[in-house]
């Protein structure tokens, strides 16, 4: 290596950007119009106005912080008796503070000086944190990119609380979103020490913790998932703990009124007694409820983190900023319902906005005094309409639109949990093991298949169990004179398919394995079944029994002269064999092949072919000849969707007749794809997908394809099934 790690560093840290960039999701969002007219219009909005909580508390805060050289601002501002000048903990505060030190020689110097640009400065952070939440939604749901501009990048909701009013509830957010990001992509050490990060943003976001435990303890163990829930927890005490020891810092932000707002609603048990605190009540049951499914989806998880941060907002006394806890969860499944489902959003929307104007404390007018100080001497809603309704009807109205607001809000819940729960059903109920039937001839790529799919299904997820294992006798045993391996005759296949009853009921089966090195079958031991098995063989598709159990069949039939190159280098380099006799077996096998192997092609839901590309030719040497992915399936497989989306990447061509005849459709593929983009594609047209597989591992190229198609028609069959 030459330049030394600091070049290859930077050009590693490039190559990354690139990729991130080049990936389809995001470079739809970078290249939406929409989503440039919207930073123009938040930053120029954000400029101008902003609450009386931004100009005359949090700014002060973060100027002291950046001009003092970053002594503790909380026992500055405790000593001045300014006591709810920043209720959060210091990643808030280091957040926020970041801009003001790097850019702070723009801004004039002071620690109550207010400018416009001042303003932009703290809308700086903020708008990073409300890209990222964009981004993550539009990762997580690329094909819905107009649903996501419209409910969350301009929803009003989202630009008042930013961008008129000023709350920073966004950069929590934000942090839960990027935390959420990194556990839905196997990155759980990431994910927990982000979320640590964010529970010192602001500590509301505790209630989200049992949910990621008991998540976590579902996909994995008790065990691990205790220690990643210590590992946020760790992370948090370390983020605090410059300050969490001081007195003004505790009373600050520990006993701030904000944080009491969680016990204010309560239900009293007796006269002068104890009292049942409703919202710690409601979170609690969710924790019960939660941890009750015997299975659980990533929705589910979704479903139920919105709906806690929902009763959150219902249960203790509206502030503004507490709407952006639920919104991305919400447009979360928004964005995959039909038009009409958004309807309790709008009325939330609409309920919202005339609320908090009719407020005592409305910046509906006061938010635009440092640019017009006419316009926020105005007189309020709230001064109008009580003096010309009164004060008891003027009550009322406002009674009225926050009843609007919980009945909304409750239909918000509805639709998160009826979309949660319907993608949570489609595997919940199925107890049994995921059985799929691979054959094929010798050299066919069976094993190489297999890997693949362990790869995209999980291998701690899935047990592959040979044909190979089902030989009637070891190598060199006389009957091998009298019957090829391809003879069914030579094989225990009604033994096979006693094992795939067992296994299809999840019970054990007790069987020896076959050693290609020695010829010779292991000893017989217990195995027990996992989520996914896959029977591979010669003749797993022969017995009509086994077929019937099978959840997915699939042959595997690539070009003859394909194949026999494939058997040669196998066989000559990994098995020993000499090229004549393995050519003599080709030839030795023949009728056998036509007779009991092939015929199985028929049997199959897929039939799965490589090729030598057009002007590629097939010989022995080092040199692959470029290939193409032929398949035959059966025509009620659903494939648009998946034709369609690989039809928009640019380094793969793709053939799809949907109606080759009255039973098949026949697709065809050529090109060099990366894995990450067909992980995206995996992601937009695969609801499920981290229902099929937790930790799903794309190869590049056909490889790559090949795993996907699988995917796509085995979600169908489950689909079918259930």
């Amino acid at each position: 290596m030459t330049g030394g790690a600091s070049p290859s560093l930077g050009a590693a840290i490039r190559e990354r950007l690139r990729l991130f960039l080049e990936r389809p999701t995001v470079s739809a969002l970078v290249h939406s119009k929409a989503f440039w007219a919207g930073v123009i219009f938040k930053l120029v909005l954000g400029s101008l106005l902003a609450s009386t909580y931004l100009r005359d508390l949090f700014i002060p805060f973060v100027n002291y912080f950046a001009e003092s050289g970053f002594a503790n601002p909380w026992q500055h501002f405790e000593a001045l008796g300014r006591l709810k000048s920043f209720p959060y903990p210091p990643v808030m505060l280091y957040v926020m503070a970041l801009p003001r030190w790097l850019l702070g020689w723009l801004v004039p110097a002071g620690v109550d000086a207010v400018t416009p640009l001042h303003l932009l400065l703290m809308r700086l952070p903020l708008l990073v944190c409300d890209v990222l939440i964009a981004g993550v939604l539009v990762s997580w749901l690329p094909n819905r990119l107009r649903h996501i501009l419209l409910f969350y990048w301009w929803s009003p909701l989202a630009i008042y609380i930013i961008y008129w009013h000023g709350q920073l509830d966004v950069v929590p957010t934000a942090l839960l979103m990027l935390s959420l990001y990194a556990l839905r992509t196997e990155r759980r050490v990431v994910a927990m020490i982000v979320f640590g990060l964010a529970l010192a943003a602001k500590s509301h976001l505790l209630v989200a913790l049992p949910f990621y435990y008991l998540y976590l303890r579902h996909q994995t163990d008790g065990n691990r998932a205790l220690r990643w829930t210590a590992l946020s927890l760790a992370t948090y005490a370390l983020a605090i703990f410059p300050y969490v020891l001081d007195p003004a810092f505790r009373q600050m932000v520990f006993l701030s009124p904000e944080q009491s707002r969680l016990w204010a609603f309560q239900l009293p048990v007796a006269f002068g007694g104890p009292a049942i605190v409703l919202a710690p009540l409601a979170i609690l049951l969710l924790w019960f409820r939660f941890d009750m499914y015997q299975k659980q989806n990533w929705d589910l998880f979704i479903t139920y983190l919105g709906i806690s941060f929902c009763v959150l907002v219902t249960l203790a006394p509206p502030q503004p900023g507490y709407v952006l806890w639920f919104l991305p969860f919400f447009v979360y499944f928004a964005a995959r319902s039909r038009p009409s489902a958004v309807l309790p959003l709008h009325i939330y929307t609409g309920a919202y906005v005339v609320y908090f104007a009719l407020r005592r404390d409305t910046d509906l007018f006061d938010a635009w005094r440092l640019v017009a100080p006419a316009v926020a001497d105005l007189q309020t809603p709230h001064q109008v309409l009580s003096l010309a309704l009164g004060e008891q009807p003027f009550a009322l109205l406002q009674s009225f639109t926050f009843t609007l607001m919980a009945g909304s809000m409750a239909g918000l819940v509805l639709l998160m949990y009826l979309v949660g729960l319907r993608s949570n059903e489609v595997y919940r109920l199925r107890t049994r093991p995921v059985v799929l039937g691979l054959a094929g001839d010798s050299g066919s790529g069976k094993d190489y298949f297999s890997r693949l799919l362990a790869d995209v299904l999980g291998s701690d997820r899935t047990l592959d169990i040979s044909g190979d294992d089902y030989h009637r006798w070891p190598r060199g045993h006389e009957m091998w004179q009298v019957h090829t391996h391809l003879d069914v005759r030579a094989n225990e296949l009604h033994r096979q398919q006693g094992h795939a009853v067992a296994i299809s009921r999840g019970e054990s089966i007790v069987k020896g394995v076959y050693d290609h090195d020695t010829g010779t079958f292991t000893e017989e031991e217990e195995i027990d079944p996992k989520q996914y098995v896959i029977f591979s063989g010669l003749h797993t598709l022969a017995l009509r029994t086994p077929r019937k159990l099978y959840d997915l069949t699939v042959f595997l039939d690539p070009e003859e002269d394909l194949r026999r190159l494939w058997k040669l280098r196998r066989d000559v380099d990994e098995r020993g064999h000499s090229r004549e006799q393995v050519l003599a077996s080709l030839e030795e096998r023949e009728e056998d092949r036509q007779r009991f192997i092939l015929p199985q092609r028929k049997q199959a839901n897929l039939v799965i072919s490589m090729r030598p590309a057009e002007g590629e030719s097939v010989d022995d040497q080092e040199r692959e000849p470029e290939l193409v992915l032929e398949v035959t399936a059966s025509n009620s497989f659903h494939l648009g969707p998946l034709v369609e989306a690989m039809g928009e990447l640019t380094d793969v061509e793709i053939r799809h007749d949907p109606y080759r005849d009255a039973i098949h459709q026949s697709l065809a593929l050529r090109g060099d794809v990366s894995e990450a983009r067909l992980g995206a594609v995996a992601t937009a047209i695969l609801p499920n997908l981290y229902e099929l597989s937790q930790a799903p591992r794309f190869r590049d190229g056909l490889d790559g394809c090949l795993q996907l198609l699988t995917l796509v028609c085995l979600d169908e069959v489950l689909r079918w099934r259930q």
